[in-house]
C-alpha cells in the first residue's frame, strides 16, 4: 500500500494535472523500480481526483449568494404586474438582461437591480418564435457593474437532477417584492412550442417568469417560463392561426392536461440555455416600437370597436405618419414586423384565435393568395372575412363576427392590400 501527500502552493486551492505529474517523484518518494510499476496507476488516479475537484458542486447557500447580484426585477410603467430577468454576457457599454418574451412583450419597463437602483431601458429585443427576450440598460462604464451569470450545458441535464430558481414571486395584497431562491428537481425533457424543453417540480409562482434555472454548480441551464396548463392555454388561444400539424400536436397536449396525464399547474417549464445561445440572431432585430398597453386593455374588455381604432392609430404612430394620419404604400411594404407581431398576438389571444393579422393571413393563403396582388383573390378574401357585405363597407364589432373580420378599420386605408405581402414576409 502506498500513501502519499501533496502540499499545495500557498494560496492555491487547486492543483493542475501538469503540476501533479511534475511533483510525483518528489512527493511520493518512491524508488525507481516502484515508480516504474505504479506510476501509470497513480497518474490516472490523481488525474481523476483533479478533474473531480474542478467540477465540485457548490452548496445551495453559495449559489444563492452568487446569484443575488445578477437578478433583475422587471416591472411595468403603465400597469400592475412584474417578471424577473438576470444579467448575462453582452456588448460593452450596456448591461444585458435575459428574460422571457411574455414578461416584456408590448410593455414599457422599469428595471431594478439588487442594489435597489432603477435603470431606464435602452433596448428590448424579442425572439419571434421563442419565449425569450433580451433587455439592455446603459452601464456607467464599458463593463457592466453587475455580474453576469455563467451559462451552463443544458444538454447535460438529466431527469432527477437538482436545480435552483431565483425570482420575484407575486405577493398577495401587494407590498414589497422579495426575491426568492427555491429548489426543485428535473421531471422531464421534451421539445414543446416556444422553445420549452426542460420541466421541473419546484415551488415557483407568478412573477418569477424569466428567472434563471441553475444546476448544482451554479450555472444557468434554462430560463424559467410557464406551467403545462399555461403553455396549452396559450396555444389554444392561437389555434385558428396554427398549421394542421401544430393543431394536432396541441390537441394531444390538451388531452394530456385534461385527462390527468399532466396535473394542471404541477410541472414548470424552462427554455434550455442552449436554445438561447443557438438562436441569438434575433437580438439584432428591433423590438416593437409602440406601447400596446391600451390595446391590451381594450381587447381584454371586449371593446372591439375601440380596439380596432387603437390598432389603426398605432400603425400610423409606428410609421411616423401621425400628421398625415394614413400610411403610404412604402410604409406598408416596410412596416415593423415586431409591431405587427405584438398587435397580432393580442388580437389572437383575446379573441380566442378568431381575429388577428395571422388569422387573416391564413384565410388569404387558403384562397390562393401570394405576395403578388391578385384582384380575384383579394375580392374573395374580402368576401370571406366580410370586409364588404352586399357592396356595403361595414364592420361587425362583436365576437361572433366571421373569422378574420377584425382588425378591420385599417383596411380602409388606400392601397391597404400592400400590407399583406408584409404580413407574409414577417411570418406571423
Amino acid at each position: 500500500m502506498v500513501y502519499f501527500h501533496i502540499n499545495l502552493i500557498p494560496g492555491k486551492q487547486r492543483i493542475t494535472v501538469v503540476e501533479i505529474i511534475y511533483l510525483l517523484p518528489y512527493s511520493l518518494k518512491l524508488s525507481a523500480k516502484s515508480m516504474k510499476s505504479r506510476s501509470c496507476w497513480l497518474i490516472f488516479t490523481l488525474i481523476g481526483l483533479s478533474l473531480t475537484s474542478c467540477s465540485q458542486q457548490k452548496s445551495s447557500q453559495e449559489i444563492a449568494e452568487t446569484v443575488k447580484n445578477s437578478i433583475v426585477l422587471i416591472s411595468y410603467q403603465n400597469e400592475a404586474g412584474h417578471g424577473t430577468g438576470f444579467i448575462v454576457p453582452g456588448p460593452a457599454g450596456v448591461c444585458t438582461v435575459l428574460t422571457a418574451r411574455h414578461v416584456v412583450a408590448g410593455r414599457s419597463l422599469n428595471l431594478q437591480t439588487n442594489d435597489q437602483k432603477l435603470h431606464q431601458t435602452d433596448s428590448i429585443q424579442a425572439s419571434p418564435n421563442l419565449d425569450l427576450a433580451v433587455v439592455t440598460f446603459q452601464s456607467a462604464g464599458e463593463k457592466c457593474p453587475y455580474p453576469s451569470l455563467n451559462l451552463g450545458d443544458s444538454d447535460s441535464v438529466k431527469q432527477t437532477d437538482q436545480i435552483y430558481i431565483s425570482g420575484f414571486p407575486d405577493r398577495a395584497g401587494g407590498g414589497k417584492l422579495v426575491r426568492q431562491f427555491v429548489r426543485g428537481f428535473v421531471s422531464g425533457l421534451d421539445v414543446l412550442e416556444q422553445g420549452y424543453g426542460i420541466s421541473y417540480d419546484a415551488s415557483t409562482y407568478g412573477g418569477m417568469s424569466g428567472g434563471p434555472v441553475l444546476d448544482t454548480s451554479g450555472k444557468v441551464v434554462a430560463v424559467h417560463g410557464k406551467t403545462d396548463a399555461q403553455i396549452v392555454a396559450d396555444l389554444q388561444s392561437q389555434q385558428a392561426s396554427l398549421s394542421p400539424q401544430q393543431q394536432a400536436a396541441l390537441q394531444q397536449a390538451a388531452a394530456r392536461v385534461a385527462g390527468g396525464g399532466v396535473q394542471v399547474n404541477t410541472f414548470r417549464w424552462g427554455i434550455p440555455i442552449k436554445t438561447y445561445l443557438a438562436n441569438q440572431s434575433w437580438e439584432n432585430q428591433p423590438f416593437a416600437k409602440a406601447d400596446y398597453t391600451k390595446l391590451r386593455e381594450l381587447l381584454a374588455a371586449g371593446q372591439w370597436r375601440a380596439a380596432d381604432e387603437e390598432t389603426a392609430s398605432k400603425m400610423v404612430e409606428v410609421a411616423g405618419r401621425q400628421k398625415e394620419r394614413r400610411l403610404t404604400q412604402e410604409d406598408m411594404e416596410n412596416f415593423s414586423c415586431p409591431d405587427l407581431r405584438a398587435m397580432d398576438r393580442l388580437w389572437v389571444k383575446y379573441s380566442n384565435g378568431r381575429f388577428g393579422f395571422s388569422v387573416q393571413k391564413r384565410i388569404y393563403q387558403s384562397l390562393g393568395g401570394t405576395k403578388e396582388y391578385n384582384r380575384e383573390v383579394w375580392l374573395a378574401f374580402s368576401d370571406k372575412t366580410s370586409f364588404v357585405t352586399a357592396n356595403e363597407i361595414k364592420a361587425t364589432y362583436n365576437i361572433n363576427a366571421p373569422e378574420g373580420h377584425l382588425p378591420w378599420y385599417f383596411w380602409l386605408t388606400p392601397s391597404s392590400a400592400a400590407i399583406m405581402p408584409r404580413i407574409l414576409n414577417c411570418n406571423l
